[in-house]
């Protein structure tokens, strides 16, 4: 959705959200189900009970954080305009397109994610979200070194979200 003069706002898609939410409380439901040994052949002591436990905390915990993001999150997600890209769950300012030195795309499981390698001055001077800065060292270990976005949960596909943002970046560097 635009919103003034060349800036594109874009929201939580509620039907991607709730669709995150089942699926959590089926991951859930199941490991609870393993754990619990309610499953046949899953003995006292094993792996698979461990493996029960461990999936019952995480996939809850991730479930939880789904369902606060979809309720708690009002408004633009990522706004893109010709000074640059600001995503909420990454950074509170907006990084410059100046300030990007390149934009790729990572992949893990199907999932992919939008990298954006930042001038390490401009991003040490960035306010970044406790996820973005927990998780900053293992992406880069993973091999994604740079500001992650995604459009899990968004109202825009990874490809046009990619596509925008090139756009935007090479007009900035062609009008800077």
């Amino acid at each position: 959705m635009l919103h003034g003069p060349g800036t594109l706002e874009i929201g939580v898609s509620p039907w991607k959200g709730l669709g995150l939410v089942a699926l959590g409380i089926l991951m859930t439901t199941l490991s609870v189900a393993i754990a619990l040994r309610l499953l046949p052949n899953v003995a006292p002591g094993s792996f698979h009970e461990f493996a029960g436990y461990v999936g019952s905390i995480f996939f809850g915990l991730a479930t939880g954080i789904a369902l606060w993001q979809m309720i708690g999150q009002r408004g633009a997600v990522i706004t893109i305009s010709p000074e640059g890209i600001r995503d909420r769950r990454v950074a509170a300012e907006i990084v410059p397109w100046l300030a990007v030195r390149g934009i790729s795309t990572w992949q893990y499981r199907g999932q992919k994610v939008m990298v954006l390698a930042i001038d390490p001055v401009v991003e040490s001077g960035l306010t970044l979200t406790p996820i973005a800065r927990w998780s900053r060292s293992a992406n880069r270990a993973l091999g994604a070194d740079g500001l992650c976005i995604t459009a899990q949960g968004l109202k825009i596909s990874y490809a046009s979200l990619l596509q925008t943002s090139i756009a935007y970046a090479e007009a900035a560097r062609g009008a800077g």
